[in-house]
């Protein structure tokens, strides 16, 4: 269950995700560089399983994974892998177009749907859906944003959210990173499952991650809170190479 947006400028981007999850979840581990044949990426780390939901590498490739609708699939094995497992193993390529390479020739039987979103600069983002069954990638993915997932009525949560960006856009005249903000940590006058900024009884939005991409480096911010509790968080500065 997330909320992301994102922004392009003239020599990177900037992707914004609430994760909305039950309370029920482990809690997750704030971002580390880390590395993965040879190399270095940054991301959280899930608190159930070790994966990771969003993450951005020293190419300057960031990627976010939401969760897809739910549907009954077969799965050899009869066990579904994490999601966020699959992350990590993108995040070694240089390239959105090889991103999408290793997603195309991947076997994704074992992973319950999702939706993949990724970017890098000077190029749209590229929008992957799996429901289950069949793969489905988006070269040019900007008319998904805002990418919106929930698994308390998803169609429902999804119109809500994105009538809720497109109320701030017409306010606001223009999109810049400011007003994604905004949008993040709306309540859309009431602050329960169907705003971007999610509460409910048994589950929340539970943390923020902002990413900023330029040509010199990556910068990570995460909240480990509500946008909206503005409560403090960290960063971590991956320098791109060269």
């Amino acid at each position: 269950m997330c909320t992301v947006s994102w922004i392009h400028e003239d020599d990177g981007y900037q992707l914004l995700c609430n994760r909305d999850e039950k309370l029920s979840r482990a809690p997750a581990r704030p971002p580390e560089i880390r590395k993965r044949d040879g190399v270095r990426y940054v991301a959280p780390i899930d608190g159930d399983f070790g994966g990771a939901w969003i993450g951005t590498n020293e190419f300057g490739v960031s990627i976010c994974l939401l969760n897809g609708t739910r549907r009954s699939v077969e799965v050899r094995g009869g066990r579904l892998r994490s999601r966020g497992l699959l992350l990590p193993e993108l995040l070694i390529a240089p390239t959105l177009v090889e991103v999408n390479e290793r997603i195309w020739q991947s076997d994704l039987t074992p992973y319950a749907p999702f939706t993949l979103a990724v970017l890098e600069p000077g190029q749209p983002a590229s929008v992957t859906q799996w429901d289950g069954l069949e793969k489905m990638i988006v070269p040019y993915g900007e008319s998904y944003m805002p990418l919106v997932s929930s698994s308390f009525d998803a169609d429902g949560v999804r119109l809500k959210r994105r009538e809720e960006f497109r109320r701030k856009l017409d306010a606001a005249g223009r999109l810049d990173a400011s007003l994604l903000f905004a949008f993040h940590e709306s309540h859309n006058g009431r602050g329960d499952a169907y705003s971007p900024c999610m509460h409910r009884s048994d589950a929340r939005t539970v943390s923020f991650s902002w990413i900023r991409v330029n040509s010199e480096s990556a910068q990570f911010f995460y909240a480990p809170d509500s946008p909206c509790k503005w409560s403090p968080g960290q960063s971590q500065t991956l320098e791109l190479a060269r």
